[in-house]
C-alpha cells in the first residue's frame, strides 16, 4: 500500500510579524524580538540592510507590513532614517511602517524603552530628530496599549506575552515536515538542533576527512561513494556532519547538483519516507506524484537519479534502523556497552586499529537492518555513480560490511574519537569556564574527551551561583563528584548527574517532560503540560525563560523552524533514568491528559499513514507508563491494532506496541485482567511476528495463547490458537508439529462441530501432508475446499483454491495449478485481502514458469513482479520471498545468471532470519542450477547440499520431500 499524503487537516498557516524599529541603537533588542517570535511559532519579518535608494528602501519597508499578518513597534530613543526623496512629510521609515499597519489595520503591539534601561550617549538622538521623535512616541502612547523594557531580555518577555494571545494552539501536530525545495536549493527536511555552542569546536583533522573525501583523487577515501562516520552519543558526529554540510561541502563539492539532510532521529522519519522524499527532491516532481509509484520502483527511479546527477546525501542517526535501536524506546536506550554487544568495528577504519574486526563475525545481528530489504538498497546506494552519501550512526551498518568485518566496496568507515586535549580545553574556555590544565585535563580525559560531556558540565560550572564559572570553586562544594573512583562505563552518567544539579525545580520539571516524549515536542505542547497553575510556570515568560536556560545549557535542541524542543538521547537517557517512580507516574499523568484530549481518527480504514496514529500511540505508551495496562489495551484493541496491521501492515511498530503488554517477559502473561484480552494482546503479537518475517519467534506466542485459553476451557479459542500455531511451525520448518497441531485442531473442530474452523485446520493438514509427500495428501485440501462451497464463503473458497495449486506445485503439475491459481485471482477481489491478491499473482506466476511453454513466459514474468512488488509494499515476507526464488529460476532459464543472482542475494538474509527453511531449500536448489550452469560445480555442490540439509527438516517423513528431491538430483 503506498503511503499517501493525509488530508484530515492542513498545515495552519505561521503567522508573520513585521518587526519595526530602528536598527543601529537596538540590535540585541531585535534579535531578542526575532527569537520571542520563534518561539511563539511565528515568522519574524525585518528589513536589517536597507536597499541603497531611498525609493527602493521606502518600497521594500512598506512591503513588509503589507505582507504582516502583526506589526511589533520597538521604539527607543532615536527617530531613524529619514529618506530625502518620495517623502515629502519628511518622516523616518520606521514612522511610515507604523503608519502603514495603522492603514492596513493589523494588530499593533508597542513596547517602549522605559527611563530605567541602561543608555549610551550615541544612542539618544539630538536636534530635529529628537522633536520628531517626542511627537512620534506621543501619537504611538496615544493610539496603543503600550509595554515598557527595560532591557533586551525584558523587551523579549513582554513581546512572548503580547504575541501568546494572537497564537492559536496546535496540539495535534506531532511531525514537522518540511517543504521539498527545487535543487539546488538545500533539502533540509529535519535541521540539526543540538548543537551546544554557537559554533563547532575543533574536529579540524575529521573535517579535512570528510573533504579529502570528495577532492582528493589520488586517496583511497576518494573512491567511496558512501562515507560512515561512526561514534557513541554525544561523540558529536552529528554536528561534524551538520557543520560540513553546511558551510563546507557547497564549496568544495563542484558541480553540486543539490543537497539533502534527513535524520532518523525524527519520529517519523522512516526509511520509506526517506525513500520517497528523496526521489522527489532529486527528480524535481511532485511528493504526491512520487508517492503513487509502488515503493520498489521509487527505491529503483531513487538509485538511478543518484547514478545521474552528483547529489550530496546525508542520513543522519541512521543507527535507528537497525535491529539494536529499531523499537519504540530507542531513545532511552543507554548505549555505553553496544560497542562489545554488537562487535561495533571494521577491519583497517579510520580511526580503529588494523586488528579491530577480529572478533566480528557471529557478533553482529544487532547491527543488521531491522528490515532485510534496507540492507539490501543500502549496499546498493553505497555504488552509485554520481551521488555521494554520508551517513552518521551510533553502529557501524553489517549490511554495509563484508564477511570478514571490512566495508563493503564503496563503503569507507571512520569512527570518530573524543576531541584532542586543545579542543577540548577550547570547548571548556567558549563556555567561559576556568581551570588549570593540569586538573582538567585528567578529568577530560576521564570521559575519552567526550564532547557532550564537557559542554554539559561546563553549562553548569558557569552558572555555578556562588563562584559562576570558577571550576576549582565548584569542585570544592561538591566533593561528592570523583569520576575517577567509577568503572568507564559508569563516568559519563555520573558526570551528567553532576550537569544536571544546578537545575532549577521549573527546568527540572521540563527537561522530565520532553524526556518523556519518544518525538521532539512542539511548544503549544509545552505550554499545555507546563504552563498554568499548578504547573511549573506561571506564564509563557517563565516557560521561555526556563527553555532558554536548558538550551543555554546544551541540554535542549530547540528547532527554531518548526519551534520544537528536543533532548539528545544521551542526556533523554540519564534524565529519565534518574526520574523516581512517583515524579514518573506524575510526568505519564500529565502527557495522558494531554494526549487524551487530541482529536482521533473515527474510522481506522481512514487512517493513511504511521504519523495519523501518533496521538493514539503516545496515548498508549502513556497509559502503559502510568500501569494502565487495561486501559492501554482499549487503546490498542479500538484505535490500533486494525489499522496498523490490515491498512498499514505495520508489523515491526505492532509488534513493539504489543511487547509492552510483556512486561514480566515474553514468556509470561500479558499484564492484562481477562482472558479475552491477553489472548487477543497475544495473538497481535504473535500475527504481527509473522508479518513481519519472524514465523520462528511466533511458535511460542501462540503455544501461550493456547495454554491460557485451554486453562479456561475456551475451546474456541484453543481452535484459532492451535490454527495459528499450526502455520507458524509449517512456516519455520516443523512440519511434525505442525501436522500434530493441525490436527488436533481438527478433532476440536469436529466435535465442536464448527465447519469454518474446521475448514481452516485442513488447510494446514493438507499442506503439511503435501510437504512430506504423503499419500492421500490432497483430501484434506479438497474436503476444505469443499466446506467452503457449502458455506458459500467466497473468500475462502479463493485460499482453497490458493492453497490447492500450491500443492499442485510442489508436485509438479503447473497445468493443475494454473485453473486454480486463476480462480483464486478472481476471488480475491470479493474480501480485498492484499495477501489474497499477492498469494494468487504469485502462483498465476510460478505456475506459467514450468509450463515450459515459451509463450507463458511474459505471463510469468508479469504475475511474479506484480507479486513481489505488492508482497513488499506490504512487507509481506512468506510471499515475497517465494516470489524472488521463482524470479531467480525465470531469469536463470533466460540466461541472465547475474539477474538471478542478484534476486536470490535479496533473498538470503530474511529466508535465515525467519526462518523460513522450505524457501531457502528452494532458493539454495536454483543456485546450484545456477552454478552449474556458470560451471562451478564446487558451488553448486555446496548449494545442493544446503538445499538438502534445509530441506531435512524433523527427518523423513517429516521432510520437505520436493527439496530433498531436487537437491539430490543436483548431488
Amino acid at each position: 500500500m503506498s503511503e499517501k499524503v493525509s488530508s484530515k487537516k492542513d498545515t495552519p498557516k505561521k503567522l508573520t510579524v513585521m518587526i519595526s524599529s530602528t536598527a543601529r541603537d537596538l540590535p540585541a533588542h531585535r534579535e531578542e524580538v526575532m527569537h520571542a517570535c520563534l518561539r511563539q511559532g511565528m515568522l519574524p519579518k525585518m528589513m536589517e540592510h536597507l536597499p541603497a535608494s531611498d525609493a527602493e528602501a521606502i518600497s521594500a519597508s512598506i512591503k513588509l507590513v503589507d505582507e504582516a499578518d502583526i506589526y511589533v513597534g520597538v521604539f527607543a530613543h532615536r527617530y531613524g532614517y529619514v529618506p530625502t526623496e518620495n517623502n515629502p512629510q519628511q518622516i523616518s521609515i520606521t514612522e511610515m511602517e507604523y503608519n502603514r499597519a495603522v492603514k492596513q489595520k493589523i494588530p499593533r503591539l508597542i513596547f517602549v524603552m522605559h527611563k530605567d534601561h541602561p543608555l549610551k550617549f550615541e544612542d539618544v538622538e539630538q536636534g530635529e530628530g529628537a522633536v520628531k521623535l517626542k511627537a512620534f512616541k506621543e501619537r504611538i502612547q496615544t493610539s496603543n496599549i503600550v509595554n515598557f523594557f527595560d532591557s533586551p531580555v525584558d523587551l523579549r518577555s513582554h513581546v512572548i506575552n503580547s504575541l501568546s494571545h494572537h497564537r492559536e494552539p496546535d496540539l495535534t501536530a506531532f511531525h514537522y515536515i518540511s517543504d521539498i525545495p527545487e535543487p539546488p536549493e538545500a533539502f533540509i527536511a529535519h535541521p540539526y538542533t543540538l548543537l551546544q555552542t554557537h559554533r563547532l569546536v575543533g574536529r579540524q583533522k575529521e573535517l579535512n576527512l570528510l573533504t579529502d573525501w570528495v577532492t582528493r583523487r589520488q586517496d583511497q577515501i576518494y573512491r567511496a561513494r558512501m562515507l560512515n562516520i561512526v561514534a557513541i552519543g554525544g561523540m558529536g558526529k552529528s554536528a561534524l556532519t551538520w557543520k560540513w554540510f553546511q558551510d563546507i561541502a557547497p564549496q568544495e563539492m563542484k558541480p553540486l547538483a543539490g543537497r539533502m539532510w534527513w535524520s532518523f532521529y525524527e519520529s517519523d522519519a522512516r526509511f520509506e519516507n526517506f525513500i520517497t522524499r528523496a526521489l522527489a527532491y532529486v527528480t524535481r516532481r511532485p511528493l504526491g506524484e512520487v508517492q503513487e509509484i509502488p515503493s520498489p520502483e521509487r527505491e529503483t527511479q531513487l538509485l538511478a537519479a543518484l547514478d545521474r546527477e552528483p547529489f550530496l546525501i546525508v542520513m543522519d542517526g541512521l543507527e535507528r534502523i537497525l535491529i539494536a535501536y529499531a523499537r519504540m524506546d530507542a531513545a532511552y536506550l543507554a548505549d555505553d556497552d553496544f560497542d562489545r554487544q554488537t562487535a561495533n568495528v571494521v577491519a583497517n577504519a579510520y580511526g580503529l586499529p588494523a586488528s579491530a574486526a577480529e572478533s566480528f563475525v557471529g557478533q553482529h545481528i544487532l547491527r543488521k537492518t531491522a528490515d532485510p530489504r534496507v540492507g539490501g538498497f543500502l549496499r546498493k546506494l553505497a555504488t552509485v555513480r554520481a551521488a555521494r552519501i554520508l551517513v552518521s550512526t551510533r553502529l557501524y551498518p553489517a549490511d554495509l560490511q563484508t564477511v570478514t568485518g571490512e566495508p563493503s566496496p564503496g563503503c569507507f568507515a571512520a569512527f570518530l574519537p573524543g576531541l584532542s586535549d586543545d579542543d577540548a580545553l577550547d570547548l571548556w574556555r567558549a563556555i567561559g569556564v576556568s581551570g588549570a590544565r593540569e586538573s582538567l585535563l585528567p578529568l577530560f580525559n576521564r570521559v575519552e574527551n567526550h564532547p557532550l560531556l564537557i559542554q554539559s558540565l561546563a553549562s553548569e560550572v558557569a552558572r555555578y551561583r556562588p563562584a559562576p564559572g570558577d571550576f576549582d570553586k565548584w569542585k570544592l562544594g561538591h566533593p561528592d563528584f570523583n569520576p575517577f573512583s567509577l568503572p568507564l562505563a559508569n563516568v559519563r552518567t555520573h558526570v551528567l548527574e553532576f550537569a544536571l544539579r544546578g537545575l532549577n525545580d521549573g527546568a527540572r520539571r521540563a527537561l522530565q517532560i520532553i524526556a518523556a516524549f519518544r518525538m521532539p515536542a512542539n511548544y503549544d505542547t509545552l505550554t499545555a503540560l507546563l504552563m498554568g497553575e499548578g504547573k511549573p510556570c506561571a506564564g509563557e515568560r517563565e516557560l521561555d525563560e526556563v527553555l532558554t536556560e536548558l538550551e543555554d545549557r546544551g541540554l535542549v535542541g530547540w528547532d527554531r523552524r518548526a519551534n520544537r524542543y528536543d533532548l539528545h538521547p544521551i542526556v533523554r537517557g540519564v534524565v529519565w533514568s534518574g526520574v523516581g517512580d512517583d515524579t514518573r507516574r506524575d510526568v505519564y499523568t500529565s502527557l495522558h491528559a494531554h494526549f487524551e484530549a487530541v482529536p482521533e481518527i473515527d474510522d481506522w480504514r481512514e487512517v493513511s499513514s504511521l504519523e495519523d496514529l501518533t496521538p493514539a500511540i503516545e496515548l498508549y505508551n502513556t497509559l502503559i507508563g502510568l500501569g494502565r495496562y487495561d486501559d492501554a489495551f482499549a487503546v490498542f484493541q479500538d484505535r490500533l491494532s486494525r489499522a496498523m496491521a490490515y491498512r498499514l501492515s505495520a508489523s515491526r511498530q505492532l509488534v513493539e506496541l504489543a511487547e509492552r503488554f510483556f512486561p514480566d517477559g515474553l514468556d509470561a502473561l500479558p499484564r492484562l485482567r481477562g482472558t479475552f484480552a491477553q489472548g487477543y494482546a497475544i495473538s497481535a503479537l504473535g500475527t504481527g511476528l509473522i508479518q513481519r518475517g519472524c514465523p520462528g519467534a511466533s511458535i511460542a506466542t501462540f503455544r501461550q495463547m493456547k495454554s491460557i485459553f485451554k486453562d479456561t476451557n475456551d475451546l474456541y479459542n484453543v481452535m484459532i490458537a492451535l490454527s495459528n500455531l499450526a502455520e507458524a511451525l509449517l512456516l519455520s520448518g516443523s512440519v511434525r508439529l505442525s501436522e500434530t497441531s493441525s490436527r488436533s485442531g481438527l478433532l476440536l473442530t469436529r466435535n465442536r462441530h464448527d465447519q469454518s474452523e474446521e475448514a481452516w485446520s485442513l488447510y494446514w493438514v493438507g499442506l503439511a501432508l503435501t510437504i512430506r509427500g504423503a499419500k492421500d495428501h490432497g483430501k484434506a485440501l479438497l474436503r476444505a475446499l469443499n466446506i467452503r462451497l457449502k458455506l458459500y464463503d467466497r473468500p475462502g473458497e479463493g485460499l482453497a483454491r490458493a492453497y490447492l495449486a500450491q500443492r499442485a506445485l510442489w508436485m509438479g503439475d503447473p497445468t493443475a495449478a494454473q485453473p486454480l491459481a486463476q480462480r483464486a485471482w478472481e476471488l480475491a477481489a470479493i474480501r480485498s485481502d492484499e495477501s489474497d491478491f499477492i498469494r494468487a499473482a504469485r502462483l498465476q506466476g510460478t505456475a506459467a514458469l514450468f509450463t515450459g511453454d515459451p509463450k507463458d513466459v511474459p505471463f510469468a514474468d508479469e504475475r511474479l513482479h506484480h507479486a513481489l512488488t505488492r508482497a513488499r509494499m506490504v512487507n509481506l515476507v512468506q510471499e515475497e520471498l517465494p516470489a524472488l526464488v521463482a524470479l531467480a529460476e525465470l531469469r536463470r532459464r533466460q540466461s541472465d545468471l547475474k539477474a538471478a543472482r542478484e534476486l536470490l542475494d535479496d533473498l538470503w538474509e530474511a529466508a535465515e532470519r525467519g526462518p523460513y527453511p522450505l524457501i531457502h531449500s528452494d532458493a539454495c536448489n536454483v543456485l546450484a542450477q545456477i552454478e552449474r550452469d556458470a560451471g562451478n560445480l564446487t558451488a553448486a555442490t555446496d548449494a545442493a547440499t544446503k538445499a538438502f540439509r534445509l530441506a531435512w527438516c524433523d527427518g523423513p517423513p517429516f521432510a520437505y520431500h520436493r527439496g530433498l528431491t531436487a537437491a539430490r538430483k543436483h548431488l
